[in-house]
């Protein structure tokens, strides 16, 4: 670029500026005093006076060889996930490529590119925009075009602020307003809920231009369809759904896809709802007074998320004759029908510790149990529905009198063989017990420092899984499911010496509080667990098991594909795989029975909670600063460009205005006085005496 010489004026004073100013005053105010004194000097004293003040001064002509700057136009690209959609990447990709031959026809223009890149929090043009502001320098801007579908998540609230006075900022927006796009989302969802209680939903179904047509809405509870039916688009429906389980439980809401639609991304909506309880409900039945009793209750006790109900049988009628009824051996009359009956489905958890088949009394011949069969068997069908069972067993479960011989074995894993083993051991964790998350914090530990216990009960097993093992892999902890419920079991009466420390005791409390969590429930405790998360462009899934092999996983990812994954193990009941990454978004994971939705980035992504390109949301933009908002579909080139004039009219409906500011740099400079000093002197004097003659005549 060629430089241009051009000439200014300087100056370049003999003595520092204050003195000129006293020097220049005090004759300017005698040729003042002159004129009011009716001398025919004044202006003669006033021509010296500036005489003066000029040679004083000293007045330069400067010549610079000035370089002239180019302006810059900023072009902003948006690369966010809404513009890969259909056709949109094309028509972006055209208008760049379009926009930039223009400007590089321009050789006064210098062109920066930016991108906005993809975010969880949407389309962030703003910041975006301010970091590429921030290496332009504000005096060459020439204007902002960015080429974007117009969806923008991060606009302050006077945008117009975001540029220099003057400077415009273009829009050109990119898509096919008229292609259709179905979506769904909540006006109201709520975060938490009581376990067991309804929580309401407002869902509203949107698809612009279809307003009053029907949608089929598939709602789902952690990943179990709860219901189907036809929703009017444009409406808010309520849904109400009932937590299931303590901790997060995942909704999933689905409308159908329409014909021909941009994207399916957008036609799910995930939310997560916690399930708290209020209070936990604990029943615990102690069959006969022992060791062990006190420590049970202590347990529970200490938790203050617990409600216990506790009831001890004290004695046997049948086993010690007193004479009196069975009602009259009891502070408080044992409530069997208001628990067993009515208050069952009350309680979280059932602990029978010690609990044997009794007789209360003996009437006409006939036996009376202190808890009739028909109780147990509600008992079973409570577990069966989603109930928790927890037995202590000991010498009674090994007897004729076990509630294994009851309709109570219906959930019970274990049978008993009638045999009890009196002899010192120390319990130990087996392969499953390593793994499953109620035992294998203690890896490592249990043949250290767990003190011994000294009786197990004989059994064979019918189902479950068995966590601890005593002498000659002896079954001891074992969990099992039961339908919708859970049942636990401990083999022994002896874990009570662990709370009491004995011989090193051992982690009885923190064992026990996970066991009885697990019973309720609580997801953190499962032991079949998927879960993935994003690594390196590609998605991570993790399987943990309890068994040593376990099959594919089924990835349906949030543009709607599926893919199936082989798992390879990685460590102790610890399976891992990856999937191609889809963009953030919900991504729905199966294996075999275990299905779980997670979420990569965003669960429901801002930028694809609206689809449809506008201006709108960019108007304060560009209209506040003067600039163009034009939309560019399939095949239309973008507007013409006019170089303009500072505080000029900036945009018009086919053209964009960028400002020229005509900027340079002094490559060099040249200054010479413009007249010799002793001129400005000689003048004053002549002034002067021209002055002091014609006052003279």
């Amino acid at each position: 670029m060629l430089s241009d010489i051009l000439s200014s004026f300087a100056f370049d004073p003999l003595i520092p500026w204050p003195l000129i100013a006293v020097i220049g005053a005090i004759a300017l105010i005698a040729a003042f005093f002159a004129g009011a004194g009716r001398l025919h000097s004044m202006f003669l004293r006033t021509l010296a006076a500036v005489a003066l003040i000029a040679a004083l001064a000293n007045p330069q002509d400067v010549e610079e060889d000035r370089t002239p700057l180019r302006d810059v136009v900023l072009v902003i690209t948006d690369d966010t996930e809404s513009v890969s959609l259909g056709e949109r990447h094309k028509m972006v990709a055209a208008a760049v490529a379009d926009l930039e031959s223009k400007l590089s026809g321009d050789p006064t223009l210098e062109i920066i590119t930016a991108r906005i890149p993809v975010d969880n929090d949407g389309t962030r043009l703003t910041a975006t925009l301010i970091e590429a502001l921030g290496n332009v320098p504000a005096n060459r801007l020439a204007g902002v075009i960015a080429v974007t579908d117009g969806q923008v998540h991060d606009l302050p609230e006077n945008p117009e602020n975001l540029l220099p006075a003057g400077v415009p900022f273009h829009a050109l927006i990119i898509g096919d307003p008229k292609r259709r796009d179905r979506r769904i989302r909540t006006t109201l969802a709520p975060r938490f809920g009581l376990v067991g209680e309804q929580v309401d939903f407002e869902v509203l179904v949107e698809d612009p231009g279809h307003e009053g047509e029907r949608a089929l809405i598939t709602i789902k509870l952690n990943g179990e369809i709860q219901a189907r039916f036809p929703a009017t688009v444009g409406n808010t429906i309520s849904i109400p759904l009932t937590v299931e389980r303590r901790g997060p439980n995942t909704v999933e809401l689905e409308v159908e896809a329409a014909p021909d639609e941009l994207t399916e991304k957008n036609n799910v909506f995930i939310t997560e709802i916690s399930g708290i309880r209020d209070r936990l409900q604990v029943l615990l039945v102690t069959g006969e007074p022992h060791m062990g009793g006190r420590a049970w209750r202590n347990l529970l006790k200490s938790d203050p998320a617990i409600d216990l109900v506790q009831f001890t049988i004290l004695t046997n009628p049948r086993e010690k004759r007193t004479g009196a009824p069975s009602r009259e051996l009891s502070l408080i009359a044992f409530p069997t029908r208001q628990l067993f009956e009515e208050k069952l489905d009350e309680f979280d958890l059932i602990i029978f510790d010690q609990f044997k088949r009794r007789v209360a009394s003996v009437r006409g011949g006939r036996a009376s149990p202190i808890m009739s069969p028909i109780y147990l068997q509600n008992i079973a069908e409570y577990v069966e529905n989603g109930g928790a069972l927890l037995v202590a067993t000991g010498p009674p479960y090994a007897s004729r009198a076990s509630i294994f011989r009851s309709p109570l074995a219906a959930v019970l894993p274990a049978r008993p063989t009638g045999e009890t083993f009196d002899e010192s051991f120390r319990p130990e964790l087996n392969s499953k017990g390593r793994r499953h998350p109620i035992t294998a914090g203690f890896v490592g530990n249990e043949a250290d420092s767990w003190g011994p216990w000294y009786r197990i009960i004989e059994s064979n097993i019918v189902g479950g899984d068995v966590l601890m093992e005593g002498p000659s892999a002896e079954p001891l902890l074992l969990i099992d499911r039961v339908g919708d419920g859970r049942v636990g079991m401990v083999m022994s009466d002896q874990a009570w010496l662990w709370a009491k420390g004995w011989q090193g005791g051992g982690p009885y409390s923190e064992i026990f509080r996970r066991l009885s969590h697990w019973l309720m429930g609580e997801p953190d405790l499962d032991a079949e667990k998927l879960t993935a998360r994003a690594n390196g462009g590609k998605i991570e899934i993790e399987r943990r098991s309890l068994n040593d092999e376990t099959g594919t996983v089924e990835v349906k990812k949030p543009d709607g594909t599926t893919e199936t994954v082989t798992l390879k193990p990685a460590g102790e009941g610890r399976f891992v795989g990856f999937a191609s990454g889809a963009g953030q978004g919900a991504y729905r994971l199966a294996s075999d029975e275990i299905n779980t939705v997670t979420a990569i980035g965003a669960l429901n992504p801002k930028e694809f909670s609206d689809l449809t390109p506008t201006g709108e949301i960019l108007a304060p933009l560009t209209s506040g600063t003067g600039g163009l908002s034009a939309m560019i579909g399939d095949g239309l080139s973008t507007p013409a460009i006019r170089r303009i004039k500072a505080g000029a009219k900036t945009s018009s409906e086919n053209w964009m205005g960028l400002i020229s500011h005509e900027a340079y740099t002094v490559q060099a400079s040249r200054r010479t006085p413009l007249a010799p000093g002793w001129l400005y002197f000689l003048l004053a004097a002549v002034a002067l005496g021209w002055a002091w003659r014609r006052e003279g005549i």
